[in-house]
């Protein structure tokens, strides 16, 4: 029993060793870890609106992440493990990466209501549009459907009695 409580004390105070993640030779910048998980949250977002269409123009999201950010996966998962025991630089990352999604937001909502702005302004105005040609012809056959208020006599034009 005694021995079973000492083995048990042992390892307890083992695993409250602290492990220190070292810093990997080729780390990632903070503000390049911002550009690469703002493209992976991107593609995760695209996946959930159209994989299809995702499928289509880039056949690996990872490969095409890896690529466009000159790294592989290996350093990308040394950061990442790295930054993930650097509380304080894993936020601030985090938070840079929140202020970059929400601007861009913000940029695509206002692109979206100049658009709808737009196609309201062309509706309201070919509702209100009144075509010129149609103009002078209603006028002209309304003229036409009026009966004369004098009768004339058309031969001699001059006024019947």
């Amino acid at each position: 029993m005694k021995i079973g409580l000492l083995v048990i004390s042992i390892l307890f105070l083992l695993s409250c060793e602290n492990l220190e993640v070292k810093n990997p030779s080729n780390l990632i910048s903070e503000d390049q870890m911002v550009e690469i998980l703002y493209d992976v949250v991107l593609i995760n977002s695209a996946k959930g609106i159209n994989k299809q269409l995702l499928q289509n123009n880039i056949k690996n999201p990872q490969a095409y992440v890896y690529k466009k950010h000159n790294i592989d996966s290996l350093q990308f998962a040394e950061s990442n493990a790295y930054y993930t025991f650097k509380n304080d630089t894993y936020k601030s990352i985090y938070e840079k990466l929140e202020l970059k999604l929400k601007a861009q937001k913000t940029k695509y909502e206002a692109l979206l209501r100049e658009k709808k702005r737009i196609e309201d302004s062309l509706k309201e105005q070919k509702k209100t549009k009144i075509n010129p040609l149609s103009a002078k012809r209603q006028v002209k056959f309304e003229s036409k459907m009026k009966p004369p208020s004098k009768k004339l006599d058309t031969l001699q034009k001059q006024l019947l009695k």
